[in-house]
């Protein structure tokens, strides 16, 4: 299991301990008619931070409290540096410019952005990225060609922390029971995509859950990895796109 992952499941360990699942993925992406774009992927853990501040104030024990917080804002800041940190593997990359990696320990905000030249660009750092971070093959992800784009069903990171959590479980005693806590403690987590064309229109989505902004230059899907109800509508990072 990579280092991501192990930390992975320090985190959602610590979230489970705040009785919480305030976990926000936010993957955004600019698209332009000759290909080239913005990637933008953050992981928002913001809320936990004031849980957890929260927590602190409310323990009886001062010095446990300070210590523990202490050890548990470090395994979340660790969790989400290696995160922000894959921003340095993709400074080389042909195609990619504009590497940015986001690190914010304060607020508990971490992740990376990047320009790319074309699609295939945009492929080759997120195949990078789900190696380094995920052990995950993943050759392709996006598709753009004239009116038709098309986002596969791979590089799902909702679909990653579910896979950690798995393999925590065949560690672990616990089974569906365990499986079934995870869902309701983390039923609040998202994993939001947005995806702009600012000089196309959106004509239609083969998502269910997409929504179209009101001048249809962009379209948001927001999967909630944990959510029992959408779960039974076999939610989908997939869709494809008719634009105009």
């Amino acid at each position: 299991m990579k280092k991501f992952k192990n930390l992975l499941l320090v985190g959602l360990a610590i979230l489970s301990m705040a009785l919480t699942g305030c976990l926000h993925i936010l993957e955004e992406v600019t698209f332009y008619n000759e290909g080239k774009g913005n990637y933008a992927m953050t992981l928002d853990m913001s809320e936990v931070k004031g849980m957890m501040e929260m927590l602190k104030t409310m323990s009886p024990d001062s010095t446990s409290a300070e210590t523990g917080g202490a050890e548990q804002d470090n395994s979340m800041a660790q969790m989400g540096q290696e995160l922000s940190g894959v921003a340095s593997t993709l400074k080389n990359l042909q195609g990619i410019t504009n590497v940015v990696e986001l690190n914010d320990t304060t607020n508990f905000k971490f992740g990376y952005s990047f320009d790319f030249a074309d699609i295939a660009a945009l492929n080759r750092a997120l195949k990078v990225v789900n190696k380094d971070k995920y052990d995950s093959k993943v050759d392709e992800v996006f598709k753009f060609s004239g009116k038709n784009f098309e986002r596969l069903n791979t590089g799902d990171m909702g679909a990653e922390i579910k896979k950690a959590l798995a393999e925590n479980e065949g560690e672990e005693a616990g089974g569906d029971e365990t499986m079934d806590m995870m869902k309701m403690m983390f039923s609040d987590m998202s994993y939001k995509q947005v995806y702009h064309f600012p000089e196309r229109s959106i004509k239609k989505s083969s998502n269910e859950l997409a929504e179209l902004s009101d001048d249809n230059h962009t379209m948001t899907i927001t999967i909630k990895p944990f959510d029992e109800e959408q779960l039974k509508k076999n939610p989908t990072v997939a869709t494809e796109l008719k634009l105009k």
